[in-house]
């Protein structure tokens, strides 16, 4: 959650602290960390070497899918590790002086997470992190299905708001606005959608169930 700005920030707000990410994976260890003098994440390539590649070529790419090796597990090295996780290479020289590879953003999704819906591929990322822009949206959830013919995305958002269908309104136009796509935004009652302990599970495509 913390790659995703919007989340960072209301993570920041809660606690009153500076947050910081810290990327990793159960099969290689733990390869990137952020700075704090510029967003996004650096590579430890004194462990790892990564590379970012067109996950349906496999050809080299700046955005694309991360693949690690790792260096420093001798009892279970790892070869070319295709991670699932979406990155931006930025090759500009950052702030902190460090010369790592360096991801915009950091991770910025999940290459098998992408909904293809209306011709546009959508990242559960991009819509968490236009959701959580809202501080009156609690827990939300993404469900598509498919009417007619046609795909439908509906994002249900908790909400103790005044004008709930004003806030639901106002999220739809940002989705609209930064994705191309529109969704038909529900407000629901605050402690209506489930809770996760370890990873969220917001997103359901029913289409996927026809």
């Amino acid at each position: 959650g913390a790659s995703l700005p919007a989340t960072k920030q209301r993570i920041e707000r809660a606690w009153g602290r500076r947050c910081f990410d810290h990327a990793g994976a159960t099969e290689v260890g733990a390869w990137g960390f952020e700075c704090g003098a510029e967003p996004g994440l650096h590579a430890n390539e004194g462990e790892f070497i990564c590379e970012v590649i067109d996950p349906a070529t496999g050809a080299p790419a700046r955005e694309g899918e991360l693949v690690i090796t790792n260096l420093g597990r001798p009892g279970m090295p790892v070869i070319r590790y295709r991670t699932g996780d979406k990155v931006i290479v930025n090759d500009a020289p950052c702030a902190c002086g460090r010369s790592f590879l360096r991801f915009d953003g950091g991770v910025i999704g999940r290459i098998d997470d992408a909904l293809v819906v209306r011709g546009i591929n959508v990242f559960p990322s991009a819509i968490e992190n236009i959701v959580r822009r809202f501080p009156a949206v609690g827990e939300f959830s993404v469900h598509v299905r498919r009417r007619k013919s046609l795909d439908e995305m509906e994002v249900q958002i908790e909400t103790q708001a005044p004008d709930p269908e004003a806030l639901a309104a106002a999220v739809g136009r940002e989705i609209h606005s930064a994705l191309g796509l529109r969704a038909r935004v529900t407000p629901v009652g605050f402690g209506t959608l489930p809770r996760f302990d370890l990873k969220a599970r917001r997103f359901t495509d029913h289409r996927k169930k026809i």
